[in-house]
């Protein structure tokens, strides 16, 4: 490889770091270590970006965040036997947050899965690809947008006093999606961040939540949530529909598809039909969402990248009530 062609390597923009990994290996270049100049810089970027992330957090500039406290201190007033639920609710507008911790641990596991000084350009597309996804996941916006979730919890327990922020009333959405109503909380059930799918041993598998997260299910009730059920007639969440691939990491991922298989596995065995969760995008986005992420995905598909800054600024602020 020539040094023109490593200088030119070495000052590519940021961003394009999965296109540049994605370039030497086409044309065949030797370019590891000026690959692995700039996958440095770009988790140095991440790092910062996580970092004001938090701070933003912090001081209250993430909306979605905001509101959530807001939110939460009202549901904990009106309903006191909810205040251990709301309290740990709340936490997610925060850096004490499972969304955010879970982004600062993917950061650190990031760090591990840089290749061996000698490594050939092909061993940087993994670490490539989460460094975009965790660009993209630590963006204010988007993080605000992936917190509509949470937030929608809170809006579904005022019974209606407080509006739902980026999504439609709970009852359009289970008429839109044809889907099985499991109370208030059925944003969270599927999300990683939140639970995980539990195997009975005989192919089936059913969602727990994890620690404190529990008081969804002892407070609230509702039917058990199995796998197969849930994934043919799930309701819309943020997180399913648009954040998934930014807020799941490599080893989440692994673990769904795992799941999936499974369940394909049993129902084909039993002559059912399995249906995905992700085989078709359910409706129940605000329409400013749904036209922003229309535009976003249309940008990237125009230019032929894949952004590394996440998704542009903008988002939902029209109430739409919880019930």
């Amino acid at each position: 490889m020539s040094s023109d062609r490593g200088a030119a390597l070495a000052l590519a923009a940021p961003g394009a770091l999965l296109l540049l990994v994605a370039a030497v290996i086409l044309v065949g270049c030797d370019g590891g270590a000026a690959l692995r100049s700039q996958v440095e810089t770009e988790l140095g970027r991440v790092a910062a970006a996580v970092d004001r992330l938090g701070d933003d957090l912090d001081g209250d500039r993430v909306q979605n965040a905001a509101l959530i406290k807001q939110y939460a201190a009202r549901v904990a007033r009106a309903n006191p036997d909810l205040r251990e639920l709301t309290e740990v609710l709340r936490r997610e507008g925060t850096r004490d947050g499972t969304m955010y911790r879970a982004l600062v641990t993917r950061l650190d596991e990031a760090r591990g899965m840089m290749p061996p000084p000698d490594a050939a350009a092909d061993a940087y597309v993994p670490i490539a690809r989460e460094l975009q996804s965790l660009a993209a996941a630590a963006d204010p916006a988007e993080f605000s947008r992936a917190l509509s979730d949470p937030l929608n919890v809170l809006a579904d327990l005022s019974d209606g006093a407080l509006p739902r922020v980026d999504a439609i009333s709970a009852s359009a959405s289970r008429q839109a999606n044809a889907a099985t109503d499991l109370g208030p909380g059925s944003q969270l059930v599927g999300n990683p961040h939140y639970g995980q799918w539990r195997s009975d041993g005989g192919g089936n598998s059913f969602w727990v939540w994890y620690g404190q997260f529990a008081l969804m299910q002892n407070l609230l009730g509702g039917p058990r949530v199995g796998y197969g059920d849930w994934a043919g007639r799930r309701d819309y969440s943020y997180y399913h529909d648009y954040g998934r691939g930014n807020y799941t990491s490599p080893s989440m991922r692994q673990q769904q598809a795992r799941v999936e298989s499974t369940a394909r596995r049993k129902f084909s065995s039993e002559g059912r039909t399995f249906r995905s969760p992700y085989a078709r995008q359910r409706t129940g986005a605000s329409t400013a969402v749904a036209r922003q992420k229309f535009a976003a995905s249309s940008g990237g598909a125009r230019t032929g990248t894949a952004s590394m800054r996440g998704f542009g600024g903008g988002g939902f602020r029209g109430p739409s009530r919880g019930k």
